[in-house]
């Protein structure tokens, strides 16, 4: 694959600042690299997502006081597992500040604790120093971890390029020592080689970040002679023994000077029979898990990092604390006509009872079986079961088997009122046998599955507004329009129409955020906002909602009647299609794992609000090149560019028959965001970036 575009860009530009006279790292003092290693931090990776952090001292093996910082990423109230990461840099720059924003997002969205150790650098600390620093903080989490509110039990250690060599070679010490090993150990691009001389190191020795000439610099700092490039501490592939190791997780990338040795390592723990996985990033350079302000792969690499750090603490705690008879459960949240209801999911059965633990519950069964999967409440003793029980259990089992397109329903013969429902609706059909058939496609077009009280279609009549001929629009909702649960956030999602009073002081911040205003350009003072949320009220063609997550606001939807909208005169619009605008005024919800939640939920709402839309229609800037790429995989066709007398824009296009024909709430791809709670939540399969868009 080619060098990813924004990578290619940036390093333009760097070659460029070296051109016009900059100096290259390998050309400046120890403590001018530094600091210009930490300037450029802020422009690269942003500002991490708020949490509890505390900053923390110990002594090292010679008396000296070793710093280190912890994030809290779950509840405080718990001992939270840990991970123990070491920074990269060459041994010579890098440290707390660098890699905060990285650590932070691993924290949250795994989520866990993550102690950063701030090891003393070259050359004033020459080679062993830093992993001796680095054994120093793994035997200080052992020993004190428990006092900081940590499960030192569940523990991973991890780092990227000589962060990642300190975490493995510490996995070596710990087995050689009789200590034991870290439930796994994630490698980001790790120096791994005695010598750099693989042909990867010569393909892309200059032009692709880490350049050969910058690596010896570093190295020529670090190392006390060349006699210590054997020792495993600075090159694990020297090691002669790799068995007994914790399971690795590796991640390369493909413009990297050190893919090949990284390779050659995962394979070598493979052969050792070390669990391993590894993958090499295409497109990417090295250090790009820091680029989180020029590449989206940034971004997808956390979420990708955080779920398998979710599944191993998560697997560790079930071995350690859950009884034998909850192993295996999934949880999931449906709100079949407003009703708030749990489903339970251990093994086959399946269970539907009320989220609050109090009233009547119904039993199912789950499974597949020759290919087909089976929903099979016949033979149970409960009473007939609620419909809303029918329906949580049936949303239940297509969520949690997302590659199944019907579902063989069996009901008991006495509860015919509740099949009779699905099929007068066109989401089951009644072939011969006991069995009934639900379709996937039909029953996400059901409004009550997600929608309290949904109304009935709006009789047709037509009307004038602003010299344009439409139908008659219905009064606009109030309330909570929309409820689903995100099996990968394990959240609910509502959309709730704005309350001015309520809302305004949100709505008033979210304006005035930077990256908002850049694409709304609606900035100002309160007074001015009020006044823009009251304009929507009193127009009936726009309805404001507000984005809630377990309800916590965290973005502002506009939704409209296209026809009567600006955007109607660009295209031939239909009587029903609707369209959107966003912004997700929160930082920390402007991730992909909260985008893959909330645009195909917002499309969803639009479709089952009229079930005559046949199009929903977007319109952002031409140049938001990232919203762009998010509706395509959202199932958004890139009709065309034109011109508003504001802005260039892009019109973007939804088919209903697409959306619920490809199940098009499901991201589509491959799984790459962790749940934060990793016996609760499900991943979702694609990634997509999103900040704002008009």
């Amino acid at each position: 694959m080619p060098l990813h575009p924004d990578l290619e860009a940036f390093l333009e530009l760097a070659a460029l600042a070296e051109e016009d006279g900059r100096a290259p790292m390998c050309e400046l003092e120890p403590a001018q690299a530094r600091a210009s290693y930490d300037q450029s931090t802020l422009a690269l990776d942003g500002v991490g997502p708020e949490l509890p952090v505390e900053d923390i001292g110990f002594r090292a093996r010679d008396g000296a006081t070793l710093r280190a910082r912890l994030y809290r990423g779950g509840d405080a109230g718990t001992p939270l597992p840990t991970l123990l990461y070491f920074h990269g840099g060459g041994y010579v720059v890098g440290g707390l500040d660098s890699h905060d924003a990285l650590c932070r997002a691993l924290a949250q969205r795994t989520p866990c604790a993550v102690l950063a150790v701030d090891y003393r650098l070259a050359p004033e600390h020459k080679f062993p120093t830093a992993f001796h620093d680095a054994e120093d903080a793994a035997l200080w989490l052992a020993a004190q971890g428990v006092a900081h509110g940590l499960d030192p039990t569940r523990v991973a250690f991890a780092g990227d390029s000589v962060g990642g060599t300190l975490a493995t070679a510490l996995t070596l010490a710990a087995r050689d020592a009789g200590r034991p090993q870290p439930l796994l150990q994630v490698l980001l691009y790790p120096c791994t080689s005695i010598r750099q001389d693989s042909d990867s190191h010569r393909r892309y020795a200059s032009g692709h970040l880490l350049e050969q000439r910058t690596l010896q610099w570093m190295f020529g700092h670090y190392l006390r002679s060349e006699d210590d490039r054997a020792d495993w501490r600075f090159a694990p592939l020297a090691a002669q023994d790799l068995s007994g190791l914790a399971p690795a997780h590796l991640v390369l990338a493909e413009y990297d000077p050190l893919v090949d040795e990284g390779r050659a390592y995962a394979e070598r723990l493979q052969a050792a029979g070390v669990r391993t996985q590894w993958q090499v990033y295409e497109g990417m350079v090295h250090d790009f898990a820091r680029l989180s302000q020029v590449v989206e792969e940034a971004d997808t690499l956390r979420s990708s990092i955080a779920r398998t750090l979710a599944e191993a603490f998560g697997r560790a705690r079930v071995a350690a604390a859950v009884p034998a008879s909850a192993i295996g459960a999934w949880v999931f949240h449906a709100h079949p006509d407003g009703d708030p209801l749990e489903v339970r999911l251990d093994t086959s059965k399946l269970t539907v009872g009320p989220q609050a633990g109090q009233g009547p519950t119904s039993h199912w069964l789950l499974h597949e079986q020759a290919g087909t999967l089976r929903l099979d409440g016949s033979n149970s003793h409960d009473a007939e079961p609620a419909q809303t029980h029918l329906l949580a259990a049936i949303e239940a089992a297509f969520v949690r088997h997302p590659q199944r397109t019907t579902l063989s329903l069996r009901l008991a013969p006495s509860n015919p009122a509740g099949l009779a429902r699905l099929v007068d609706a066109g989401a089951a059909s009644l072939p011969p046998g006991p069995d009934a058939i639900v379709a996937r496609e039909a029953f996400w077009q059901l409004p009550r599955v997600w929608q309290r009280g949904p109304r009935e279609p709006f009789a047709q009549r037509y009307t004038l507004s602003q010299g344009r001929r439409h139908p008659l629009r219905p009064v606009k909702p109030a309330g909570t329009v929309y409820q689903r649960h995100i099996p990968w956030l394990s959240q609910t999602l509502s959309l709730d129409t704005v309350d001015i009073e309520r809302d305004l002081p949100a709505f008033h911040r979210w304006m005035n955020d930077p990256v908002v205003a850049h694409f709304w350009e609606e900035q100002g003072e309160l007074a001015r906002h009020h006044a823009y949320l009251e304009t929507i009220a009193a127009d009936p063609r726009v309805t404001g909602l507000i984005g809630r997550l377990d309800g916590e606001a965290f973005g502002y939807f506009e939704v409209y009647w296209a026809k009567e909208d600006r955007i109607a005169p660009f295209y031939d619009a239909g009587d029903h299609d609707r369209g959107w605008h966003a912004l997700i005024g929160e930082a920390r919800f402007r991730g992909k794992p909260f985008l893959t939640a909330w645009m195909p939920s917002v499309s969803h709402y639009l479709f089952l609000d009229d079930c005559r839309t046949q199009r929903i229609v977007i319109e952002p800037r031409a140049d938001n090149h990232k919203m762009i790429k998010s509706l395509g995989r959202c199932g958004y066709a890139h009709v065309k560019e034109f011109d508003f007398p504001h802005k260039r824009a892009m019109l973007g296009m939804l088919l209903r028959e697409r959306f619920f024909g490809e199940a098009l709430w499901i991201p589509q791809g491959d799984a790459t965001v962790s749940p934060p709670s990793a016996d609760r939540a499900e991943p979702p399969l694609k990634d997509i970036p999103c900040k704002s868009t008009t």
